[in-house]
């Protein structure tokens, strides 16, 4: 079974427009007020955090890494469940003195206008990767349901529609510390689409590829290297590490911060999530193990990160692949919609107002609505650029974690905006930029180099292989030793 490129590029559009319509009708007043309070819509709208890492790269994951897929949930999971002591805290403080961004309550916190501008500059840096893992599944995918290569102007058609909507979205008025009503239904419209989607593929795996529970319990028996497969990594792998990941993601990542504080609308919500979002992370993943193994039963030839849509292509209803692809489409274009809005913000607060304030005879509100536009386009097209250039060079999975370890540098400057009053300016800073060296050095840099845009004779040596570590966990460990060992020794020296 396979489909036009244009049908599918044009069910992306449809698609896009129903969400529009959902964002258009909250924000116009035609929901009740009652449903977008309603803490379930708030946890909804968190499934931002399952990109298409969740939604495709879990089941490769899983394939490769046993286990261990369920570590980046766990991660999550401990850190709501720390509310009292982590999440409320936060949003107190980002209510109280309406802070919108990490950036904002970094840079309130450390009382430094440069802390504000690094922490901008290294989100920004740092999600490039993120984005660019959304553009590579999108078109990847089409490259599945279709059996050809999608040209790279498809690519750009879908920043583009990306740009037009992220701009309709959030930046069609002014007040950037409104709540987006709007985006919030949106988002929580796209965390029911992608989860209804992955089920019924995990369903139609279950029920149509095996004949049902029974039928999967004699595979297993008869394939009991599928279950060792599962176990052998935790034995052996870096799960403390991604769990630890996982946690600093929970709420650090720019999207995770926008929508769990900035568009947060009542404190009851987030107690009520502390528990019913694992829940929502826990129904997403009971697809994940059925579809691998209807995968891995149908000997597809294909890159395991991509069976939810594979499983989908033998003997199913024509309609099934366009739901799972429009599942994926959804998780994408989820993540690539906030995280730029969250991005274009803090870039707009501390890098061009800061750099360039307007002229006071101008229209300031038309100035800054307009430059947040531009904005939001600057940040897809450089997400574009960067998955022009690693194209071919990583998987999705690698390509998460590189963001996973940048937005982890933030985690001493959390602690010591909570529980260390003692903390300064100058440690936060100098831990800092001492993370960020040591992620540049250990990931951005070697990654760059095998995509052949630039050659340094600097990247790093393959030391973490005699060390027994991958890349990642390597430069994790070694970016938050330095990180943290220089915030807090700084911090007592220049107290």
């Amino acid at each position: 079974m396979t489909y036009e490129l244009e049908i599918l590029f044009g069910a992306s559009l449809l698609y896009l427009l129903i969400l529009f319509f959902v964002a258009y009708v909250t924000d116009s007043g035609l929901v009740p007020e009652s449903w977008i309070n309603n803490p379930y819509v708030y946890v909804l709208s968190l499934g931002v955090y399952a990109t298409s890492w969740s939604y495709y790269g879990s089941v490769g994951f899983a394939g490769r890494e046993g286990y261990l897929f369920l570590t980046v949930y766990l991660g999550v999971t401990l850190a709501y469940l720390m509310t009292p002591l982590l999440l409320r805290p936060i949003l107190r403080l980002t209510r109280f003195y309406q802070l919108t961004s990490l950036a904002d309550l970094l840079a309130f916190r450390y009382r430094s206008q440069l802390a504000g501008v690094l922490v901008t500059l290294f989100m920004l840096i740092g999600s490039l990767p993120y984005i660019a893992l959304q553009i590579r599944a999108i078109t990847t995918s089409l490259s599945v349901l279709t059996r050809e290569v999608p040209p790279q102007q498809l690519a750009l058609g879908f920043c583009g529609m990306l740009i037009l909507f992220a701009i309709m979205f959030g930046a069609r008025s002014n007040p950037a510390r409104e709540k987006h009503r709007g985006l919030v239904a949106a988002i929580a419209f796209e965390s029911l689409m992608k989860l209804t989607a992955l089920l019924v593929v995990g369903l139609f795996s279950l029920f149509h590829v095996f004949s049902g529970p029974a039928d999967l319990s004699r595979w297993l028996s008869n394939h009991p290297e599928a279950i060792e497969a599962l176990y052998a990594p935790m034995r052996e792998g870096p799960w403390t590490t991604l769990i630890f990941l996982s946690f600093c993601a929970a709420f650090l990542l720019p999207r995770q911060f926008h929508m769990m504080f900035t568009e947060n609308l009542s404190l009851r919500s987030i107690n009520f999530a502390s528990w019913a979002f694992p829940l929502f992370l826990l129904l997403l993943n009971l697809a994940i193990l059925p579809i691998l193994w209807a995968g891995n039963h149908l000997r597809l030839e294909m890159d395991t990160d991509y069976y939810v849509l594979g499983v989908t292509l033998v003997n199913s209803p024509k309609w099934l692949p366009a739901l799972a692809y429009i599942g994926g489409f959804s998780a994408a274009s989820a993540m690539m919609i906030v995280t730029t809005l969250a991005l274009s913000s803090m870039c707009m607060t501390h890098l061009l107002l800061p750099a360039s304030y307007p002229d006071p005879q101008l229209d300031i509100y038309r100035w800054l609505l307009w430059g947040r536009r531009l904005l939001i386009a600057i940040i897809v097209m450089a997400g574009f650029g960067f998955y022009h250039l690693i194209e071919q060079n990583q998987g999705l999975v690698q390509l998460g974690l590189i963001s996973f370890v940048a937005v982890a540098q933030f985690l001493p400057g959390i602690i010591g905006l909570l529980y260390w009053p003692q903390a300064t300016r100058q440690g936060f800073l100098l831990g800092l930029l001492a993370g960020i060296g040591t992620w540049v050095y250990a990931l951005l840099l070697p990654l760059l180099e095998r995509s052949g845009f630039i050659y340094t004779g600097l990247s790093l040596p393959s030391l973490h292989h005699s060390l027994g570590m991958a890349q990642w966990e390597f430069a994790t460990f070694w970016s938050l030793t330095l990180n943290g060992l220089l915030f807090v020794g700084v911090s007592l020296i220049t107290r």
